[in-house]
Parts: structure tokens; sequence; C-alpha cells
């Protein structure tokens, strides 16, 4: 196993951004950038070379003027807030966020926009005895609208099973909201698209939305294009929540998708209670004419859930001076 540093270019404010390389025994690499903390690619061997897994760019300027949030981490919190303004109330205060999308009817917040995480740059510490780089970034007090000053570090280990574990560390000095995830986009045919990858998810139920806002509705997937209880091939309109059942742990896999071309598997496993599932429709460009487009897993808390007057909808909460920790780990079988 080894941790390789190279350059990654500039950013526009004259940042100097490093690419970190891990490599294990099977020759499986990993790569992530201290710029937004951002895991590039997987590339895992293939009977005719090297095989990148995820939609990806060559540089920290290319991902600063890039869409999509490609690999990001997410954060303070993923996914829409609505509420009034867009807004969320906390221990009786109510926060007014800024409006960066409209979703049924009404503004909302995205990703905690516009002053995203992943446009920041991270102080990278590298951990080569456990195959690990950990990104750490402060944000302060009313960073993105949220209250207290919060510490985070996003970590990222490359195992020699040839797993990926993401893990979210965070304290802050306030109560607050937290709900990070992470937007990698995967083709595990390293080219062309994903509508024959094979997909199960081990969730029966979903959360209704509106214009991919919730309703505040838990419904049962059984007869709708959410189902994946068994196995069959990737949909094309996918962009919604999939709930937590009670067997759930992060030892065992919830998510099992196979490329149709490579049979390559990746296993995804989280111990946060939804995953975001969403396919790219993005063109080839930036991935040399080969990807067409990807899915993408976000391990989150559930959408709007600070809004959403439903116990299923657990509260992304971080209580005052309580460390946090989450993980989520995707696993490449080849």
């Amino acid at each position: 196993m080894s941790i390789t540093i190279t350059d990654y270019g500039l950013t526009s404010k004259g940042e100097a951004a490093k690419l970190y390389t891990i490599t294990n025994q099977n020759g499986c690499q990993a790569q992530f950038t201290d710029f937004g903390a951002t895991w590039v690619n997987v590339i895992v061997p293939g009977a005719d070379g090297p095989i990148d897994m995820m939609q990806h760019y060559d540089s920290a300027a290319a991902y600063e003027n890039g869409r999509g949030h490609r690999g990001c981490p997410i954060g303070r919190v993923a996914n829409r807030i609505a509420g009034t303004g867009p807004s969320f109330t906390l221990n009786g205060q109510t926060y007014s966020l800024p409006a960066t999308n409209r979703g049924n009817g009404q503004d909302v917040n995205l990703h905690s926009g516009p002053d995203y995480y992943d446009h920041r740059m991270y102080q990278a510490k590298t951990d080569e005895a456990n195959n690990t780089v950990h990104f750490l970034l402060f944000s302060p007090d009313m960073d993105q609208g949220c209250p207290g000053n919060l510490n985070l570090t996003v970590s990222y280990c490359l195992t020699e099973d040839n797993i990926v574990k993401i893990s979210y560390d965070a304290v802050s000095d306030a109560d607050t909201l937290f709900n990070m995830t992470n937007h990698a986009y995967f083709n595990l045919n390293g080219q062309g698209t994903i509508w024959q990858h094979n997909l199960w998810v081990d969730s029966t139920h979903y959360t209704e939305t509106v214009d991919s806002v919730p309703t505040g509705r838990i419904l049962p997937v059984a007869g709708t294009k959410f189902d994946y209880t068994t196995p069959r091939p990737v949909e094309n309109t996918l962009d919604d929540n999939l709930c937590e059942e009670p067997h759930h742990c992060l030892e065992k896999p919830r998510i099992r998708c196979i490329g149709d071309q490579t049979g390559i598997t990746m296993e995804v496993h989280t111990d946060l209670p939804g995953f975001q599932i969403f396919t790219s429709f993005d063109k080839a460009g930036a991935w040399n004419g080969a990807m067409t487009n990807a899915i993408c897993f976000e391990s989150q808390f559930y959408v709007n859930a600070i809004n959403i007057d439903n116990p299923a909808f657990k509260k992304p909460i971080l209580k005052a001076n309580k460390p946090f920790h989450s993980e989520t780990w995707y696993h490449f079988i080849f």
C-alpha cells in the first residue's frame, strides 16, 4: 500500500491543489484532492488495462468550474431545505437560507449553496499506516446560514479488500444542522451508459416527493420504479431517497450494482438513514468521450427532514460539543 502526492493545478485564488493517490496490493487505486476534499476517481484493474469507475475532472480548476459536484462531499446540509424562504427552525430560532433552486412551488436551498464546501481548500493529513487521507475544514458560526463553529474532517481510506471508506467527523460549539454526503458518480463499465447495470437496493419504502421536495409521506416501493428489491436494470429517471429498514447496519450492503460489460460489482454500505439514488445525463467530454452517464448513491438523512413533522424523518441536528461520526463504504469486487 502506498500514498503518492502530485500537483493538481491552481484554483482561481491561486491556491495550489494536490492529488492524493492510494494504491493497494491488488492494483486498485483511489484518488482524492484537497480542493473540496473531493473523491476524484477509483481505478480497478481490468482484462484490457485499468478501468476508471467515476466521472471526474483532471484539475482543481476544472472542478471549480464544473457542474454536478462530482465526487464532492456536500455539507453542512446535503440536498434540499425548503421551509418558508427557505428556512429552518432550531431551538426556537428561525434561520433563513439563500434560495438557490425551486421545488414544489417554493424556493429551496440545495447543498448549502451558494458557498459550497466543495469549493474550498482543505488541510490534508496523510496516514500511510492506515491507507487514509484526512481533509480538515473549519466552518465558522453562521457559515451557509447555520449556527455554530464547526470543525469537520472528511477521511478516505482504501483497504486491501478494495473498499473505499468515507468517514465524516464533526463537532460544533452550538447546536446546528449537519448532514454530509458524497456526490460520486459511477459507471462500472468505465464507458458508455449504465442502463444495463444490474441494481439491487435493500429498501421497501421511499420518501414521496413533488419536484424533488418530500411531501412527508413514506410510500412502499412495490409496483413503482423505485422497486429494486429484486435486481434489475437501472431506470433512467431516478432522483429519489430510498429508506432505511430495521435490519440495516454498516456491516451489510444496502445497495449492489453490477456493470453489465465488466462484471465489476460495487456494494454500498452506510450507517445513515437514507440513500438518494440519482442518474446523471451529462454528455461525455470531461471523461475523454468514454462515459456518457453514471449513477450516484448519496447516503444521507432524509431530504428536508428538519422541516417535516414525521418521526421517520430523523432530524439532522448536531448537538453542541457532541462529536459526530458516520461512515459510508464503497466495495469494489472484480
